[in-house]
């Protein structure tokens, strides 16, 4: 984490300026106007840092940071994560790559999400392990990771999930392909959508999918 310090300006962000500005006293008016920002981004920047100097204050470890972040709502997990450097970042990913296959299963599943906001593609290959498992839960968290990490080359084990018994599954694999653009699903989500079977909120999710997918394609 960036020391707060105006001897380290030239590594602090937007937000920490901010943030630096507001420790010393200073007004939201009085920062807005030394920013030439809205008060609005203002009191926004100042609080996302809040909670992310929350969770690092006192951690000694990137153990200590997860078990943190694992207590925080999630909307501010995500504000926390957008707030960090890339050595933090780089520090997060390393540990949970180095103990995801040796987690508690509570633990492995968050690992799982945050190793997807982090977005590492370094993490996809364990994933994928994990991917093929029969906890539904733990197959729903890999799929929506696999989505916000957006690597094409996951099509196949994505489409391979769209036959799974769980409805739940079926739909976040149905978001991951979409977000990855899968041209190759469009055949599978097509057969989703038509079958009367099939749940409701999945086959609308198959109709969104394909939507997104050939957004911009003529396929006349």
């Amino acid at each position: 984490m960036n020391n707060l310090s105006w001897n380290n300006i030239k590594n602090l962000n937007e937000e920490e300026i901010t943030y630096m500005l507001y420790l010393e006293g200073k007004s939201i008016d009085i920062i807005s106007r030394i920013r030439n920002m809205e008060k609005n981004t203002i009191e926004k920047q100042i609080i996302e840092c809040k909670i992310k100097y929350r969770v690092f204050e006192n951690s000694n470890s990137e153990k200590d940071i997860i078990n943190k972040l694992k207590r925080c709502h999630k909307n501010e997990r995500q504000s926390i994560i957008n707030l960090l450097s890339n050595k933090d970042k780089e520090n997060l990913e390393n540990y949970l790559l180095d103990n995801l296959f040796n987690a508690a299963k509570e633990d492995c599943g968050f690992y799982i999400w945050l190793l997807g906001e982090l977005k590492s593609k370094r993490a996809l290959q364990p994933i994928y392990a994990f991917l093929k498992c029969n906890d539904g839960n733990i197959k729903r968290i890999c799929c929506s990771a696999i989505g916000k990490i957006g690597d094409i080359s996951s099509e196949n084990l994505l489409i391979s999930c769209l036959s799974d018994s769980r409805p739940q599954v079926v739909q976040y694999a149905i978001k991951a392909l979409s977000k990855i653009k899968s041209q190759k699903s469009v055949f599978y989500l097509n057969k989703i959508a038509e079958d009367e079977n099939q749940r409701e909120y999945v086959k609308n999710a198959a109709v969104s999918a394909i939507e997104e997918i050939t957004k911009g394609d003529n396929f006349e």
